[in-house]
């Protein structure tokens, strides 16, 4: 009788034991590095206020995930663009799978288009679930060039009226029928760069733009390297950023969903570095030839590193960041070219590392671009090189130092 008793005993006590080693909650990846990373949460709340000459309506649809995520959880992509870019958000957001804040230029009556573009999107594509979930809107307008109307919050334009049978309205748009064209504006695509970036609430971030697809699951694979390897980011005597390679496809194809895909697609002369065939030094990275032959992997790694010097001093990459590097330059815009090159002339000057990760990487909207000698932006370049190299680059040396090795 004592002996059944043990047993039962025994056996209650185990069965214990599994029950609370099954019912014990362990710190998730994002509470681990949140604690590594010593950063702070923050919810996204909306605020209307003022950016230099424009007004900014940041946080103005909050995407529902976002709007509570960790500072550690994931890895917001920031980036920008006008209601006619929305045609590339379902593709983006897809393969993203976490935070998009995106930064939407909308002076006079392009507002209620881009509000009627985010309705559209969040309700009527196969993706909307995902935008609702991980997409949140700034919206930005000079104040010379205000809407007729804009509601106080998310709640009060249902009436604008998205409707699902008809065409998307950011499609098939006539540019001369934009607000923006009838005025004969240029994009400030830096101050939607900058918007977006300092309305991210997670540790990380990827500044990138709207065309630009990334491999599938990269947040998610980052962070497990972070926490594999805390040196490759705590550890260092200079800052430093993760950069991916670019590459752009035919018009023909298919974006690749991984890098074996891609080396398939090389081989067969279907994929290319990105703007090859109109600035090749600006995105090949260091050991580029090495990096497209290795072996695809399903762990994230560091490949190779380098500064921005000597074949790489005109280099131009996208990478994931700490968002503690220098802002974008808000007094270049699109048209006259060179607003991602001052900011990566300033990371020079500050001796920032930048590390290329394997195997994930970005794929350009399908279609190679080539040199176009009648491109109506290169009117404006002219007086963009003369700002830069009289005002900008005199400004920077004193701000951030000289190295004759750094190159705008």
């Amino acid at each position: 009788m004592r002996k059944n008793n043990y047993q039962l005993f025994l056996y209650l006590f185990i069965l214990f034991g599994i029950f609370l080693f099954m019912t014990q909650t362990f710190p998730t990846l994002g509470v681990r590095l949140k604690n590594l990373l010593n950063c702070t949460d923050r919810r996204l709340q909306l605020e209307k206020i003022q950016h230099g000459e424009y007004w900014l309506l940041r946080n103005y649809v909050i995407g529902t995930i976002s709007s509570t995520v960790g500072c550690a959880d994931t890895i917001t992509l920031t980036t920008h663009g006008d209601y006619t870019f929305f045609e590339y958000l379902p593709m983006l957001i897809e393969r993203w799978h976490a935070p998009i804040s995106f930064a939407l230029y909308a002076p006079g009556y392009d507002f209620k288009a881009t509000m009627r573009s985010i309705d559209f999107a969040r309700n009527c594509l196969e993706e909307s679930l995902l935008i609702r979930d991980y997409v949140t809107f700034h919206i930005y307008f000079p104040r010379s060039d205000m809407p007729a109307y804009v509601p106080s919050n998310i709640m009060e334009y249902p009436s604008w009226s998205y409707t699902c049978d008809r065409p998307a309205p950011y499609l098939n748009v006539n540019p001369s029928s934009t607000y923006r064209s009838a005025k004969n504006m240029t994009y400030p695509i830096n101050v939607g760069r900058n918007i977006a970036r300092k309305s991210a609430n997670t540790y990380f971030i990827f500044a990138s733009d709207m065309e630009l697809y990334p491999t599938p699951n990269l947040p998610q694979k980052f962070l497990e390297m972070v926490e594999r390897n805390p040196s490759v980011y705590l550890d260092r005597t200079s800052e430093r950023v993760f950069v991916l390679p670019i590459f752009e496809v035919t018009a023909d194809s298919i974006v690749p969903e991984n890098k074996t895909h891609l080396q398939q697609m090389l081989r067969k002369k279907k994929a290319i570095t990105f703007h090859e065939k109109v600035c090749v030094s600006c995105h090949r990275v260091p050991e580029q030839n090495k990096w497209v032959n290795a072996t695809d992997t399903e762990e994230l790694t560091l490949f190779t590193h380098s500064k921005r010097e000597d074949l790489f001093k005109y280099w131009e990459p996208f990478y994931i960041s700490d968002n503690q590097e220098p802002i974008f330059d808000e007094r270049v815009t699109w048209e006259g070219q060179s607003n991602k090159r001052i900011q990566n002339y300033a990371m020079c000057l500050l001796g920032y590392d930048y590390f290329v990760l394997h195997p994930p990487f970005l794929v350009h909207t399908p279609g190679i671009k080539h040199y176009n000698k009648n491109d109506t932006r290169y009117k404006y370049v002219p007086a963009m090189n003369s700002l830069i190299n009289t005002v900008i680059r005199p400004e920077y040396q004193i701000l951030y130092g000289q190295n004759n090795k750094c190159f705008i």
